[in-house]
Parts: structure tokens; sequence; C-alpha cells
């Protein structure tokens, strides 16, 4: 999950959302041990929401490793640190 920055406006924290989730849509397609994509932007906003959440399925352990240090996930990393301000992580196995 990823909480955005602020912004001057809600349409512009809008416009940003969409850009963050543009460039998360992207890695699906760079990043080939990636099994499940889902990403989405709150609707509720409420005071304690996150901004936007993203679900990933892997295979193993070793795929998510794969993903994290995968060169197009690190420049999503870069590019989010001018977006995002705070983000929560769940890894689980099933």
């Amino acid at each position: 999950m990823f909480k955005l920055k602020d912004f001057p406006g809600e349409s512009e924290k809008i416009t940003a959302a969409k850009e963050v989730i543009s460039r998360l849509d992207d890695l699906p397609q760079k990043i080939d041990v990636i099994r499940k994509y889902e990403a989405g932007i709150d609707v509720r906003k409420l005071s304690w929401s996150y901004d936007i959440v993203l679900i990933m399925d892997f295979d193993n352990m070793i795929d998510l490793e794969t993903y994290t240090v995968h060169p197009a996930h690190q420049e999503f990393i870069a590019f989010n640190k001018d977006y995002s301000i705070n983000k929560g992580c769940i890894d689980y196995e099933m």
C-alpha cells in the first residue's frame, strides 16, 4: 500500500495516483515472474486510508526476491519516491 504525499488539491492527488498506477501497470510486462497483478486507488478517502493498493502473486519466495531486485522494480521505486510518503507491505505464503 502507498500513502501519497499532500498535493494542493484532490484533482492533483488523483492525477498523481493515476500516474503511479500507470507505472505499476507496466511491471507485469517487464517482470515475467509476476503471476497475478492488481492495483487500485482508494475510493473512500478515510483519514487512515492509504491511497493505492498493490497485490501481486508469485510462484515462490525466490520469484518474489527476483521481482524485488529487478531493474524495472528498482526504477519504479526511484520514481515513486517523488509521490509516496509511506508504504505498507505484507508478504506471506499459502
